[in-house]
């Protein structure tokens, strides 16, 4: 994403293509701003965890791409999508039809994103700042695919993200080492953006355990477990009273004038809210409640028709020679 000539002593990094340690430049000068979404990271984690599943429970690295917008010198990661590869003769071979499959499916649904980079986990703890062997190969190969790519190394190591995010973004740079100019790595700082939808579901993954189960819950599900436990209480206690009712009613209780009373004087405290009042205010907080259930109908059914025209403009654009029908 920027070009640095020349790099001093300091900066500079190894990037041999077989094994070898590498250690990406202290930080980077393009001037980036960027912004991570959790669901990237939520991606990531998901995608290393059914891999380690399928593989008998040892980790395996992963691969993908990673989505977003960018407007100027603003980059924003927004979404990802998995990879695919064979390992021929010790390296990486990505597979390049299932990335075009997938690119072309994820830009039907998301048309704003674009790919941006690409991401992999480490299996082996890493220090911050250090990028694991061979990876300056397979981001040339991205490179070649992806104008610019960013670089996420996600460190899914046991004892990883103890107390810090393990997570590093790095740009690439061209330096001139021993005068042949060199692709190198260079640290990005980037700052966490979240959506509401996206803080409730990461407050919810927070607390899932690896069975399954919640540690702890949350404000949400706190709230609706409360409520929840209070209607089924409820519940109970008046279909106790029925019952209790109706045994009397049948003469198998003796009648009890006292709870008898206590009973009258409860069920006369309903009728209560029955006033113009109340019924005037309850129609009206029902039309609203209707007025926007029907708005969600047609938004709902606007957009399945736009999706609809969008799809036949696609399917027929090559025949018709034009952008849209519509």
């Amino acid at each position: 994403l920027g070009k640095v000539f020349p790099a001093t002593m300091a900066e500079k990094m190894e990037t041999e293509e077989a094994g070898g340690e590498q250690r990406a430049n202290k930080g980077s000068a393009s001037g980036l701003s960027i912004s991570l979404h959790p669901l990237v990271i939520i991606n990531i984690s998901d995608h290393t965890t059914r891999k380690k599943a399928q593989n008998g429970g040892q980790q395996q690295r992963v691969l993908g791409v990673l989505l977003g917008t960018q407007e100027g010198r603003s980059v924003e990661l927004c979404n990802s999508f998995e990879l695919d590869y064979k390992m021929v003769d010790g390296k990486m071979k990505i597979d390049h039809e299932y990335l075009q499959v997938k690119q072309e499916q994820y830009k039907k649904v998301f048309a704003k994103y674009e790919p941006v980079g690409w991401y992999s986990s480490s299996t082996s703890r890493l220090t911050p700042g250090e990028v694991q062997p061979g990876d300056i190969v397979i981001h040339r190969e991205i490179a070649g695919i992806i104008e610019n790519p960013l670089y996420l190394l996600l460190d899914t190591s046991d004892g990883a993200g103890v107390r810090d995010l393990p997570v590093s973004l790095f740009e690439s740079e061209v330096h001139i080492i021993d005068e042949t100019p060199t692709l190198t790595f260079a640290r990005s700082v980037y700052q966490l953006e979240t959506e509401e939808a996206e803080r409730v579901s990461v407050d919810q993954v927070s607390h899932l355990l690896p069975t399954g189960a919640t540690s702890a819950s949350s404000a949400m599900s706190s709230h609706i477990s409360s409520v929840h436990s209070a209607v089924k209480m409820l519940q109970k206690r008046i279909q106790a009273i029925l019952t209790l009712l109706r045994e009397m009613e049948g003469g198998k209780v003796p009648k009890d004038h006292k709870l008898l009373r206590m009973v009258a004087s409860l069920c006369h405290r309903l009728p209560a809210t029955q006033t113009a009042d109340f019924k005037e205010e309850f129609v009206e907080v029902y039309n609203d409640t209707l007025l926007v259930t029907y708005l969600a109908a047609m938004t709902k059914g606007t957009n399945s028709a736009n999706d609809l025209i969008d799809k036949y403009n696609v399917a027929f654009e090559r025949q018709t020679r034009r952008r849209g029908l519509f």
